[in-house]
């Protein structure tokens, strides 16, 4: 899918978002603590609300295209009461949580899809009117998108916004006790192999991208190494890359021996360095590079902060790789950090500022910009509203 605009007021904390419009990549830019990541997590419980998940005094409206070039809005609201997620973390068990959440989940308001612009669905409290006809009654809890997603005309929009990814994918490389997790936290399942023989098998799966990149690495050695030598592009002390269970001393489950793990090795060193161990900064780049060739068309991939663990040396490679995709992506990242806002056409900037609670962005044009990547740059940097966060008064 590509999200060409949104909106999203958040009752319940306190804030609110006013529309603002994607590109193929949009890159927001802004003081710290103006919003920028609130932005991209307001997307993230988009998704999870597409998924049947509720949210207490959540207000949001959205425009975007499918991948099979239908144009959807969708706007909803659920109502402001009901738990939130302080009280499930204060709740003293498992139990008591699944009681709180079964007994307060907060109801939808109302909700309304288009379909290049012809209502589809006209959801209010006492009915739901689909394609002009009343359904039966169905839960309050949960969006229209989860509730009628096996209908043909919901099913795209469903499937789209299973295909935004965060960055957040990057950030954990599991820990030293593979008990807890192994690749990126997920288990790779008996039988995935032989489930996912070609590229396009791979990139529709629902896999992490770390499993993806396992399968490629067995299934699709041609991608694996495209993959691979950009990575020792960036980081040229890299000789090779596998991915291969390591030696586990202990009594520890067979299966857990089995997994796979990510592992370099580097020029002049004897020793493989599994993935516990491998640089944050190197683990994010791999699987930044990874995305790009490994997830379906269609994906939107949020990265928040960008410059985030990865080193000088591989800023500018990662920001290149990023704008130079060639497939059918969509990028929505944050940062402040002046290699990436530099190296990225000022005509993706969106400068994101805050009034109180009240979250906006505003245009390249409208900054009255330079017309040179550099101009715009030292003008950007010398604007108060992107020193200090403050854009134009509210209200």
């Amino acid at each position: 899918m590509k999200i060409n605009s949104f909106s999203y007021h958040d009752k319940a904390r306190g804030w609110r978002l006013e529309p603002v419009r994607f590109k193929d990549l949009t890159l927001l830019i802004g003081a710290s603590g103006v919003g920028k990541t609130l932005i991209l997590d307001s997307i993230l419980a988009l998704k999870a609300i597409a998924d049947g998940y509720s949210f207490k005094g959540v207000e949001w409206e959205i425009e975007f295209e499918t991948i099979e070039s239908f144009k959807y809005r969708w706007k909803g609201a659920f109502e402001d009461k009901g738990y939130d997620y302080f009280s499930i973390a204060a709740a003293v068990s498992t139990s008591e949580k699944e009681k709180i959440v079964e007994k307060n989940k907060p109801r939808i308001l109302y909700e309304d899809v288009f379909l290049n612009n012809k209502q589809v669905v006209k959801r209010r409290q006492d009915e739901i009117i689909f394609n002009g006809g009343k359904t039966p009654r169905l839960s309050q809890q949960e969006s229209i998108i989860k509730l009628l997603r096996e209908e043909k005309t919901i099913t795209p929009v469903y499937h789209g916004f299973k295909k935004i990814i965060s960055s957040r994918t990057a950030e954990s490389k599991g820990s030293e006790f593979p008990s807890f997790t192994i690749t990126s936290g997920d288990f790779v399942r008996p039988g995935t192999l032989k489930n996912y023989k070609t590229l396009k098998n791979i990139q529709q799966s629902d896999e992490n991208i770390a499993t993806k990149l396992f399968l490629a690495y067995k299934n699709i050695p041609e991608v694996f190494n495209k993959i691979k030598e950009r990575f020792i592009d960036i980081f040229p002390q890299v000789e090779d890359i596998k991915i291969e269970p390591i030696k586990i001393e202990g009594d520890i489950n067979p299966f857990i021996k089995k997994q796979p793990y990510i592992q370099i090795k580097e020029n002049g060193v004897n020793e493989w360095i599994h993935q516990f161990r491998i640089s944050s900064g190197m683990f994010r780049a791999l699987i930044h590079l990874s995305e790009l060739y490994l997830v379906s068309e269609g994906t939107v991939i949020l990265i928040d902060e960008f410059e985030n663990s990865l080193g000088v040396n591989c800023i500018d490679e990662l920001t290149s790789e990023v704008t130079a995709a060639r497939r059918d992506l969509q990028f929505i990242i944050t940062s402040h950090h002046p290699y990436i806002i530099n190296n990225i056409d000022f005509k993706h900037w969106k400068l994101v500022t805050r009034d109180a609670g009240v979250v906006k962005t505003l245009e390249p044009e409208s900054l009255n910009l330079g017309k040179s990547k550099h101009d715009a740059f030292i003008q950007l940097i010398n604007l108060e509203q992107y020193r200090n966060g403050i854009g134009i008064k509210v209200g």
